[in-house]
C-alpha cells in the first residue's frame, strides 16, 4: 500500500528548511522561541522576524509574520541543492500540470513557489545568505539551545495519496503504521531525504492542516532546561505533551504551544538513515516500543491551517484515545489512611 520512491528523482531535494508563520503578537513569538526553544533572531524588519537555530548556517529555519488575522502557517520550505535544481523543478511541474511560479523572496536566492497536490503550499530554495554558526558559543544559548529545523508533520485525509507527490521526488519512507498487524493501509507516513528518519511526516486526519514542526535538541538535559525556562520566562503552560519516547524511531519528544497555538516539538537527534538496503519498517500496536500515555485531545485535534487552504474532511485515524479517554477509563482507586494515636504525652 506504500508508494515507491523514485530514486532518479527530476531535481534534487535535500532537506526540511523553513517554515513561516504568522502571529498576533510578534514579541511574545519572539519571546518564546528565542527563551524557551532557544532560536536566535537573524534579522527583523517591518513586522517581520527571521530565526534559525544555533548550529545553522542558513540564514532561517523560522519566519514570523505579524499579522491581525487567525494564525496561519503561510509556507513550509524544502531545500534543493543548486539552482538548476529550481529550473528542473519548475519543468518538472509545468509538465505534470501543477502551476509553479519563481518568486522574490527575502534572504532567499531564486526560489520557487508551488503547492502539492493535498494543497500545502511549498516554496523551493537553494540558498540563503551564510550565517555564522553559534553552537559553540555557549554563552548566546536559552533555553533549549535547538540546534536546527528537523521536520514538518502534517495532517491529511489520505496519507498514501499525499506520499506519492514526494516520494515521486525522491523521498524515501523510513517508517510507516497501522492500526492492527493484519491491517493493510497505513495510517502514518514518515518521508526523508536527509540522513535521518522524517523530513515531511503525514498522519490521517481531516486536512491538509500543519500538525508541528520539529527541532532537533543536543540532549534530554536540553528539553528540561526548556521547562524550567519556560516557567521562569512566563511560559508555564506552553508543554502539551511528554516529555516521552516515540515508537517509531525510537525517539524522544517534548510538544510546546507557542503564544498563538502553533505546536513545536522539540527532539535529540534521532537514528541515522539513508543506506540504499534501508527499508521502511512497519509499525503497529504490537511492536511499538514506547513509554508514554496517551496524547492530550489538543495533541489530537487541533493544527494549525495553511492561509487560504480549504480543509477537507476525512477519516479520523486509528481509533484515537486521548488522555482524557484514557483517565476516565481507569478504575478509581479510593484509599484511606490509618492513624495510630500518639502516645500519651506527645503531640
Amino acid at each position: 500500500m506504500i508508494p515507491q520512491t523514485n530514486f532518479d528523482p527530476p531535481f534534487n531535494v535535500t532537506r526540511a528548511s523553513h517554515i513561516v508563520l504568522t502571529t498576533r503578537d510578534l514579541a511574545a513569538s519572539k519571546a518564546f522561541y528565542t527563551g524557551v526553544v532557544g532560536l536566535v533572531v537573524t534579522a527583523e524588519a517591518d513586522g517581520v522576524a527571521y530565526l534559525r537555530g544555533v548550529e545553522e548556517s542558513a540564514h532561517h529555519s523560522l519566519v514570523l509574520r505579524q499579522a491581525q488575522d487567525e494564525p496561519v502557517c503561510e509556507r513550509i520550505g524544502l531545500r534543493v541543492l543548486q539552482d538548476r535544481d529550481l529550473d528542473q523543478a519548475k519543468a518538472y511541474f509545468d509538465a505534470q500540470g501543477i502551476p509553479a511560479r519563481f518568486v522574490d523572496v527575502p534572504f532567499q536566492g531564486k526560489t520557487l513557489h508551488v503547492s502539492d497536490p493535498e494543497g500545502v503550499p511549498l516554496e523551493f530554495c537553494a540558498r540563503m545568505p551564510p550565517q555564522p554558526r553559534l553552537h559553540d558559543q555557549f554563552q548566546l544559548h536559552k533555553g533549549a539551545a535547538a540546534l536546527r529545523l528537523d521536520h514538518f508533520q502534517l495532517l491529511v485525509p489520505d496519507v498514501v495519496a499525499a506520499s506519492r507527490f514526494y516520494t515521486d521526488l525522491g523521498f524515501r519512507i523510513s517508517d510507516y503504521f497501522v492500526d492492527r498487524p493484519e491491517d493493510e493501509r497505513p495510517l502514518g507516513i514518515f518521508l526523508y531525504r536527509k540522513s535521518n528518519p522524517h523530513d515531511v511526516v503525514f498522519l490521517t486526519r481531516p486536512g491538509p492542516v500543519m500538525h508541528h514542526f520539529g527541532y532537533i535538541v543536543a540532549d534530554l538535559q536540553a528539553m528540561f532546561r526548556a521547562l524550567d525556562t519556560a516557567h521562569n520566562i512566563g511560559f508555564s503552560r506552553c508543554l502539551e505533551r511528554g516529555p516521552g519516547r516515540h515508537g517509531q524511531g525510537h525517539v524522544l519528544y517534548t510538544y510546546l504551544r507557542d503564544p498563538d497555538g502553533h505546536r513545536v516539538e522539540i527532539l535529540p537527534a534521532a537514528i541515522q538513515m539513508g543506506d540504499i538496503e534501508d527499508e521502511p519498517v512497519r509499525w503497529h500496536r504490537g511492536n511499538r516500543h514506547a513509554w508514554e500515555l496517551p496524547p492530550p485531545k489538543s495533541w489530537l485535534y487541533e493544527a494549525t491551517r495553511f492561509k487560504d487552504v480549504a480543509v477537507r474532511e476525512g477519516a479520523m485515524g486509528h481509533g484515537l484515545k486521548s488522555l482524557e479517554d484514557f483517565l476516565e477509563s481507569q478504575p478509581r482507586r479510593g484509599f484511606s489512611v490509618e492513624t495510630t494515636p500518639a502516645p500519651a504525652g506527645k503531640g
